[in-house]
This record gives structure tokens, sequence and C-alpha cells, in this order.
């Protein structure tokens, strides 16, 4: 374990109070509301053809969210420090999506803007996709992370894109979504640990025995 990033704290932080804001003025004031739901209705209006290429792609959500945590799995068994990997990973998955749970069950949406529906902040579904992408990138070696970035941040998008436009979720909870993550994300991340290549006996041999603890 390496020295604790400060920045990556605070900055988690930062995120923490920028999900409170959004809850309170998307779902705790009338305009807020009134907007939230304008935008995912337009968003639906707009579409065109856009809403069946949403209903197919979200389709593929769950069983690329379960091959992203098998991957997981397969890079800490993989890497070294699996214990310190493995506990990164299982916060970085599980924390995000067991809050999400409990806030999307627990928060309080009034009846502000004369439509009566339940709370739905933040997406599940888009906390799920972020929390498993977030894991896949933190396990993964550092040549190997702009790829999982870039494809990451393509399904997270569509993800996003997808929830908002076949009315799953407003886009506040899709920003819900995304912050919750974030924080999490940057929280696991300044605590950083150095992770190695597995060490396997290299050969049989009795010089490079003596050459490797040279």
């Amino acid at each position: 374990m390496t020295r604790v990033e400060p920045r990556r704290l605070v900055a988690a932080l930062v995120l923490l109070n920028l999900g409170v804001l959004v809850y309170c003025l998307c779902v705790l004031t009338t305009t807020g509301q009134t907007v939230d739901q304008r935008l995912m209705v337009s968003a639906e209006s707009l579409s065109g053809d856009l809403a069946e290429i949403c209903a197919d792609f979200v389709e593929l959500v769950a069983p690329v969210s379960a091959a992203g945590a098998v991957l997981v799995v397969c890079l800490i068994a993989w890497r070294g420090n699996r214990i310190a990997l493995a506990l990164r990973a299982g916060i970085m998955t599980l924390g995000p999506i067991a809050t999400a749970w409990i806030l999307k069950y627990s928060l309080d949406r009034p009846n502000l803007d004369g439509l009566v529906q339940h709370n739905s902040f933040p997406s599940g579904t888009l906390t799920c996709v972020t929390a498993v992408v977030c894991a896949v990138y933190l396990a993964s070696a550092h040549r190997w992370r702009i790829v999982v970035a870039i494809n990451g941040a393509l399904l997270i998008v569509g993800t996003a894109v997808s929830v908002v436009v076949l009315k799953w979720h407003r886009p506040s909870d899709a920003l819900g979504a995304l912050l919750l993550v974030g924080c999490y994300a940057l929280a696991v991340s300044a605590f950083p640990i150095r992770i190695s290549a597995p060490r396997y006996s290299t050969l049989a041999d009795p010089g490079n025995e003596r050459l490797a603890q040279v």
C-alpha cells in the first residue's frame, strides 16, 4: 500500500455534495421536477428510431455486466496482491449498487409537478454498469486501461441515453448514478496499491534460482 492521495478524497467529497445538490434541485423542487420530466419526454419524442436501438442496447446490459464481473475475477486471479485488489474491486462494485438500491427505496419524491410517481433517483441500471466498468478499469494493467476506458465510456453513455429515451429514468437519475459511482471510484483509488504480475517458479534450474536471488 502506498500513501493516501487526499486530493482524490476531496474530489470524492465534491461529487458526493454534487449528488446531494442534484437530488435537492431536481427532486425536491417543483421547477426541477418539471424540467427533469420534460427533458425525459423530449428525449423520447425526438428519438425516432433511436428508441428501438435503445431497447436492443439495454438487453445487452445484463450479459455485458456479468461478463465484466467475470473479467474482474480473472484479472484479480492473474495479478499480484490479490486480497487488496479483490477488496478494492468488491467495494467498487458492490458499494455503489447497494447504495443506489438503498437510496432509491428510502428517498422521498414529493408530488410537486402533478405527476404521482415513485422515486427513481438514482438509476440502478446505470449504477451497475458504471460500477462494473470502473472495477474492470481498476483491476486492469496500466497498458490496457485506455482500451477499457474508451469501451467502458461508450457502454456507460449508451446505457445513460437508453434509460432516459425508454423513460426508465429521468436525466437527474442518470446523473445521480454517475456521481455516485464517481464518488466511490475516487475514494477507492485514493488508497493505491502496488499491483504486480503473479510470481511463478521460473525454471527448475538451481542456476536460475541463484540468478533470481541476486
